[in-house]
């Protein structure tokens, strides 16, 4: 936008970012005091530590991919 004297309105590259990694944007919320729902701290490794934090939240449960959008993940 910049390069073609454009104002641009929305979110900063940072922002957009930051959205686009579901655990960078849950550490994000979780940082600035914003409620989010019960899950991982952050990408889950394992089976074990998939089942722990499954065990620790209750089930049922939804599993997802930490990036993508448009309905992957």
């Amino acid at each position: 936008c910049g390069e073609h004297d454009l104002k641009f309105i929305g979110p900063s590259p940072d922002a957009i970012n930051r959205m686009g990694d579901k655990a960078v944007a849950k550490a994000t919320m979780i940082k600035n005091n914003v409620p989010v729902v019960p899950g991982s701290k952050g990408e889950v490794d394992s089976y074990e530590e998939a089942k722990s934090v499954c065990d620790e939240i209750g089930y049922p449960v939804i599993i997802k991919a930490s990036a993508g959008g448009g309905g992957r993940g």
